[in-house]
Parts: structure tokens; C-alpha cells; sequence
């Protein structure tokens, strides 16, 4: 299984080229996006869509389809098989880890053959402890069972600011801290490549990756 935890940023200026060149270097031509929106209100779908297909567009005849949540299990499970790509959106993670449980999910985005794509909260369910830190949204960190599918955690839209509550979690756990416009690449659950730098927490340290690191 192949992932690509992207960390946050604009997907309609350049901010995040770097990431969607890589993308397309890993997605074929006439491959079929499958866009998980659960992290976010139906309301905000339609401008998610638009922003997504946008960024997509550099690539050859891709088609970009999203995932209905009214639809039922057995529907969603058969657009999830018919589909080379899963692209999950952000919005709040404990809402995407909710309705993917609920709706019986899990086991097949854990067997997906295909490049699995997380885009903030979305990057952030992946792991096996989902650490959500303390932002506008939430007044305090929280670590919550996540979709298990690495057994690493990440940040998102990474400052410097939130040091020190990453710094105590990296004792037990390794945590890859990424920047807006950056995102990190795993294989089997393990980090092999990365688009611009990012940072590693473990054994309470902090350690700058960059794409040069990786290749020593």
C-alpha cells in the first residue's frame, strides 16, 4: 500500500505544485479519483470538488468522482473497488474515522491496491494514534484511535508554535510534522520519500527531513 500524507495548503495557487507534480509521476493516465469527503459538511462538497479537479488537471484524462455519504455500504464498496485512487479530504478527523467505521470501510481501504491520499485531516486518520493538537477548533490536544493503516502519526499544517506538545507524544510514538505545501510519501507503512521539508519527532527530538536525507 502506497500513501501520500500531504500536510495542508492552497490547491488553487502554487503552493501545493511541487506535490501534485510528484502525484502525477504515480497516478496513470485515465485513472479513476475517488474523493472521500466525510471530514467535512455536505455543504462545502461542491467547492472541495471544484478546488480538487483543478489541481488534478495536470494530469492525463483523469476522471475525479466523489463518494456520496447517502449512499449505502454495499454502494460505497463498489465504487470504492472501481476506483485506482482514494483521495481524502480535511475537515475534522474524528467525523471521517466515524462514518468510515460506521459504514464498515475500514477493512477495504486497509486492502486498497491503489495510492491512497490524505489532505490534512485526512492524513491525519491514517495512523494508528490520530493526534488532533490544539487549534481554533480544539481547545486541547486529543490522540484518538485512528484507521491503523501506519503505524507513524503526522501533523498538519506544521509551525514551529506546536513544539511542545509534540515533542512529550514523540516519546512513545513517532510523529512526521508537515508543513503546508510538503507531504510525505510511505510504502508498507514506512517513510521512503518526501516533498519539501518536513520534521521528525521521536525519543522526544526534533529532526528536519527533506527529499536529500532520505536518499543517504
Amino acid at each position: 500500500m502506497e500513501i501520500c500524507f500531504i500536510g495542508g495548503g492552497n490547491h488553487l495557487n502554487n503552493e501545493l505544485g511541487e506535490v501534485f507534480l510528484e502525484l502525477s509521476k504515480r497516478i496513470k493516465p485515465d485513472a479513476k479519483i475517488l474523493i472521500i469527503p466525510f471530514a467535512t459538511d455536505n455543504s462545502r462538497y461542491e467547492s472541495w470538488m471544484a478546488n480538487i479537479k483543478q489541481a488534478f488537471s495536470i494530469m492525463e484524462n483523469v476522471s475525479v468522482e466523489l463518494l456520496n455519504e447517502d449512499l449505502s455500504e454495499k454502494e460505497m464498496k463498489k465504487f470504492i473497488k472501481e476506483h485506482d485512487v482514494l483521495y481524502f479530504i480535511g475537515g475534522r478527523p474524528e467525523r471521517l474515522i466515524h462514518v468510515i467505521e460506521e459504514k464498515g470501510l475500514s477493512p477495504l481501504i486497509k486492502d486498497f491496491q491503489g495510492l491512497i491520499i490524505g489532505y490534512s485531516a485526512g492524513s491525519l486518520a491514517f495512523c494508528n494514534d490520530c493526534i488532533i493538537t490544539k487549534d481554533k477548533d480544539y481547545p486541547k490536544t486529543i490522540v484518538i484511535k485512528g484507521l491503523e493503516l501506519v503505524g507513524f502519526s503526522v501533523e498538519v499544517h506544521y509551525e514551529d508554535k506546536i513544539d511542545g506538545e509534540l515533542i512529550p507524544l514523540s516519546n512513545e510514538r513517532t510523529v512526521y510534522a508537515i508543513p503546508n505545501g510538503s507531504a510525505i510519501f510511505s510504502k508498507n507503512g514506512e517513510l521512503f520519500k518526501v516533498v519539501n521539508d518536513i520534521y521528525s519527532f521521536q525519543k522526544m527530538k526534533r529532526e528536519i527531513v527533506n527529499p536529500y536525507s532520505l536518499m543517504n
